[in-house]
């Protein structure tokens, strides 16, 4: 439980501090970060919380670390390109964007991975594993955003409230105490729209979509949820940052 609570504490931290960066209030003339005393003051948290948060902004590619100089924010181009490296929800990831995220049409049900319209690459799963289908209709300031049709495993996900369906389903399973989120994988696949994603988009059937697949593990390696969220290829821009 400790262990769970200190890598609570370091996302918290990152969200912050990335927040911070994106809302150009921290950091010098430069660009330069504080220095450590000063940020463990400034949040209230341990070294190692801090480091550790520290690392992962960097391995996110919002920092940079200058050998005997310190810290500094890395400049970003294009800041409404979206980051496929970052640890919260599209709902926050959209909201550092200076915009807002709205489900304004959801829909769940129950069905077996037999019924799957996809399914994770090299899947294991037992056809008759029992899943929530989740499609979600996403406004990004009121115009036609993201079309997502997700799948969540009902041995780890019991349940769906309606505040997480139409809200972030992302927070709603960070924060489950039963739950301990590992890593993602996301492959990214060019394909035209059908007629449901077109008329979302309002835009011609077989024009140009962006599916990002996501498949979702807990720390110890379980499946737990696989995505396909849809983009308007001619509205969108991806961020990955490489350190070389």
């Amino acid at each position: 439980m400790v262990q769970r609570s200190s890598s609570l504490a370091i996302d918290m931290l990152v969200k912050k501090i990335i927040a911070e960066i994106q809302a150009n209030t921290i950091g010098d003339a430069a660009n330069k970060l504080p220095p450590e005393p000063e940020l463990m003051a400034r949040y209230q948290v341990t070294r190692y919380t801090l480091r550790q948060a520290l690392k992962k902004i960097s391995n996110m590619g919002y920092t940079f670390q200058a050998h005997g100089l310190g810290t500094f924010v890395r400049p970003r181009l294009d800041r409404q390109a979206i980051s496929l490296q970052n640890i919260v929800g599209m709902t926050d990831e959209i909201a550092r964007q200076g915009r807002q995220l709205k489900t304004l049409k959801a829909s769940i049900n129950e069905l077996t991975v037999n019924q799957a319209e996809f399914l994770p690459l090299g899947t294991k799963l037992d056809g008759k594993t029992s899943l929530w289908s989740v499609k979600r209709l996403r406004y990004a300031d009121d115009e036609p955003f993201l079309y997502e049709q997700s799948y969540y495993l009902r041995d780890y996900v019991s349940e769906i409230p309606d505040k997480a369906l139409y809200g972030s389903l992302f927070n709603f399973i960070e924060n489950d105490d039963h739950l301990k989120l590992g890593f993602q994988d996301s492959t990214i696949e060019a394909d035209l729209m059908n007629d449901e994603m077109a008329e979302f988009f309002k835009k011609d059937v077989s024009s140009p979509v962006l599916n990002v697949y996501d498949e979702t593990y807990l720390s110890a390696g379980q499946l737990i949820a696989f995505s396909k969220l849809s983009y308007d290829a001619n509205l969108t821009k991806l961020f990955m940052f490489k350190k070389l």
